[in-house]
C-alpha cells in the first residue's frame, strides 16, 4: 500500500511536469514534498504535493499552518501575491478521526494574500481523489497502476522527473550563455566619448552644440536630415543623463547580449533606438538625445523572452524587469522634460526587433515576418503622424533663423535663406513677414510691400505687418494708406506705444500739410 502511494505521488508529479509543463520550484531533500508552478496560471499559483501517511486529522492542520508560514515568508522576500495554493496530500489511509475544518474550509492568511485549498488522496478512494484533483487543476490525470508495484518502479519515475527537471534547467541557463558581452561595452564607450566631445565643443546641455552633433530636432529631420533618427542614440544631455543611461546599459545590456548573441543584440539596439527616435519625432516637439530608447529596447527584448518561454522569464528576470519598466515609465511621466515617447518607442521597438532576429537556434519564419511587418508599419505610422507637426515646427524654426540673421544685420543672407525656404514650399506668414523685413533691409521696398500685403490677406490680425506697411507708405509719401494700416495695427494692439507714436507722427504730418 505504501509503495502504491509512493508510485502515485511520483506519477502525478510526472504527469504535471512532463505533460502539463509544470515547473519544479522546490523539492525536499527526501523527495517527500514538492512545489510546482503551472505553465499557465489558472486558479492556483502553486501546487504543493506532499507524501505523508496521516494518522490524525490534527497532523494535516499543523502542516497546513506551517506551509502557510513558509508562503508568508515568500511574500516578505518580495514575491508578488496573492499566492493561491493547491495543497495535495498522498496518504496510505485517511485520518482515523475527522478532517480538520482548516482542511475542508480552506486556509487564508494576510487578508487573503495567501489562500490554501487542500485535498487528500488515499488508497481507499484513489480514483475519486485523482479525478477530483484533475478537475481542480483543469488537467487530464490518467494514472495507470499495475497490481504489483516494486521499489524500482517508483525510483524509475522519480529519476525520470528529476532528470527532465535538470535538463530543463540546463536549457534555461543556456538562454543567457550565448557569448560574452561586446557591443554593450562598445556603446558604453562611444556614448562616453561623445559626451566628452560635446563638452569640448560648447557643452552637452547647449542646444546648438546638440543640434550640430546630430540630436533629434524635428525641423531638420523635416528638412531631410534623416540621419538624426540614428545619431541621438549616442548623445546625452548633461552628466546625470549620461550616468543614468550608462548605468542601466551596464547592468541590463549584458543580459540581453548574452541571450541573443552579439550581432542580434546590435540589430536590436539600433532598430529599437531608431524606433525611440521615431516615437519622439511623432509625439515630442522638443530637442532630444540619449540612449534611453535603446536601453528600453533591452527591456523589450527581454519581454520577448517571456513570449518564447514564459516560465523561464517569470522564474528568472521577469518580475524584476516588469518592475523596472514600471518604475522607469512612472518616473518619466512624473518628472518634466523626460522623453517618455522615446522610452515607449524603444520598448516596443526592442520587442519587435526581437521578433525579427529571434533567439539563437530559433527559426520561426512566421514570427520573423510579423516582426518585419510590424516594425515597418510602426515606422511609417510614427513618421506620418509626426510629419505635419514637424512641418509646422520647421516653419517656426525657419522664421526664427531668418530673424537671427536680420538681428545680426545679415540682410542678404536672410533674404536668400528665406527665399530658399519659400521655394521649397515652406510658406508661412512668419516666414513671409521675416522675408519682407530682409527686403526692407536691402532696399527692395516694392517686394516688401507685396509680401506684407500677402501676410495680412492671410491674417488681417497680423499687426506687425500693418505697422511695417505703415512705415513703408510713410516713406513713399502715401499718408492715407499709412494711416489706414497704423489704425489696423492699433485695432489689434491698442496699447503699443510704437504704434501710437507712429500714428501721431502721421497725423501731425497730415495736419502740417
Amino acid at each position: 500500500m505504501v509503495l502504491e502511494q509512493d508510485f502515485l505521488y511520483w506519477s502525478i508529479i510526472e504527469k504535471l511536469v512532463l505533460n502539463e509543463k509544470y515547473s519544479i520550484l522546490a523539492l525536499s531533500q527526501d523527495g517527500g514534498e514538492i512545489l510546482l508552478q503551472p505553465y499557465r496560471q489558472k486558479h492556483f499559483t502553486i501546487v504543493r504535493l506532499k507524501r505523508i501517511d496521516v494518522d490524525w486529522g490534527n497532523t494535516l492542520s499543523i502542516d497546513i499552518v506551517q506551509a502557510g508560514r513558509k508562503f508568508e515568508q515568500l511574500l516578505k522576500n518580495g514575491v508578488r501575491g496573492p499566492i493561491r495554493v493547491m495543497n495535495v496530500y498522498i496518504s496510505s489511509l485517511p485520518p482515523v478521526d475527522d478532517y480538520p475544518s482548516v482542511f475542508e474550509d480552506g486556509y487564508s492568511i494576510l487578508k487573503g494574500k495567501i489562500d490554501i485549498s487542500s485535498i487528500l488522496i488515499h488508497s481507499e478512494q484513489r480514483l475519486e481523489g485523482i479525478s477530483k484533483l484533475a478537475d481542480l487543476l483543469s488537467v487530464p490525470l490518467k494514472i495507470e497502476m499495475d497490481s504489483f508495484i516494486e521499489e524500482d518502479d517508483v525510483q524509475r519515475i522519480r529519476n525520470h522527473v528529476i532528470a527532465s527537471h535538470n535538463k530543463q534547467r540546463e536549457e534555461e541557463k543556456k538562454i543567457f550563455q550565448h557569448g560574452k558581452p561586446f557591443f554593450t561595452y562598445i556603446f558604453l564607450g562611444i556614448q562616453i566619448i561623445m559626451f566628452l566631445i560635446l563638452e569640448m565643443f560648447g557643452g552637452s546641455t547647449n542646444n546648438q552644440t546638440l543640434i550640430d552633433f546630430g540630436a533629434k530636432f524635428n525641423p531638420l529631420i523635416y528638412e531631410g536630415e534623416w540621419w538624426r533618427f540614428f545619431t541621438p542614440i549616442i548623445l546625452h544631455i548633461g552628466f546625470l543623463h549620461l550616468f543614468m543611461n550608462s548605468l542601466a546599459l551596464y547592468y541590463i545590456g549584458p543580459a540581453v547580449e548574452k541571450a541573443y548573441g552579439r550581432f542580434r543584440f546590435l540589430l536590436i539596439y539600433i532598430i529599437a533606438g531608431v524606433a525611440g527616435t521615431f516615437a519622439s519625432f511623432a509625439f515630442s516637439p522638443n530637442l532630444s538625445a540619449g540612449a534611453s530608447g535603446a536601453i528600453f529596447c533591452c527591456f523589450g527584448a527581454l519581454l520577448y523572452i517571456g513570449v518564447q518561454n514564459r516560465q523561464v522569464f517569470l522564474r528568472t528576470i521577469g518580475p524584476n524587469i516588469l518592475m523596472v519598466i514600471a518604475i522607469n515609465l512612472a518616473f518619466g511621466f512624473a518628472v518634466p522634460n523626460i522623453d517618455n515617447a522615446g522610452h515607449i518607442g524603444g520598448l516596443v521597438g526592442g520587442f519587435l526587433a526581437a521578433f525579427i532576429v529571434q533567439l539563437p537556434k530559433k527559426r520561426n519564419v512566421s514570427f520573423r515576418l510579423i516582426g518585419v511587418t510590424a516594425t515597418a508599419l510602426l515606422f511609417i505610422i510614427l513618421y506620418r503622424y509626426g510629419y505635419p507637426q514637424a512641418e509646422e515646427q520647421y516653419s517656426q524654426y525657419t522664421a526664427m533663423q531668418g530673424q537671427e540673421l536680420i538681428q545680426d544685420n545679415k540682410y542678404d543672407e536672410a533674404y536668400d535663406y528665406l527665399n530658399n525656404a519659400i521655394s521649397n514650399n515652406t510658406r508661412s506668414n512668419d516666414i513671409i513677414f521675416m522675408l519682407s523685413v530682409a527686403e526692407i533691409g536691402i532696399g527692395k521696398f516694392d517686394e516688401a510691400i507685396e509680401h506684407l500685403q500677402e501676410v495680412i490677406e492671410n491674417d488681417d490680425s497680423y499687426h506687425q505687418a500693418h505697422f511695417n506697411l505703415a512705415l513703408l507708405y510713410v516713406n513713399t509719401g502715401n499718408s492715407s494708406e499709412a494711416l489706414n494700416h497704423i489704425n489696423k495695427a492699433l485695432q489689434y494692439e491698442p496699447e503699443n506705444e510704437n504704434y501710437k507714436n507712429l500714428k501721431n507722427e502721421i497725423t501731425r504730418s497730415n495736419n502740417e500739410t
